[in-house]
């Protein structure tokens, strides 16, 4: 798999286009069920997720890590947040490309 670092500049338009891109999807934030992707999004290095019924909030992150697919490296396998104590990862039921899926969902 391909890791990809995001610049900490970066973070706020990066994971605004994330979220656009992946809305509704599927992912598993660390362990828990399955549930729709609804917001990830930074207010300076605080990062908060959204996802059904989890909520994880990373204050002061440090980090945010882009894995991809081992079959193709436009398709994000999952997602890495860290700070110094943690690492949360939002991982999706299945790495595509979002290009192959517009239109699918409403």
């Amino acid at each position: 798999m391909t890791e990809r670092q995001i610049p900490s500049e970066s973070w706020k338009s990066f994971l605004d286009s994330f979220t656009r891109q992946h809305h509704s999807w599927l992912v598993n934030i660390d362990d828990s069920e399955a549930e729709p992707l609804e917001e990830v999004r930074t207010s300076g290095r605080d990062i908060e997720i959204r996802a059904g019924s989890v909520m994880r909030h990373i204050s002061n992150a440090r980090s945010v890590t882009v894995i991809a697919s081992d079959t193709d490296e436009t398709a994000i396998d999952h997602l890495e947040i860290a700070n110094g104590d943690e690492r949360v990862t939002i991982r999706f039921r299945a790495a595509i490309n979002p290009e192959l899926v517009d239109g699918v969902m409403p």
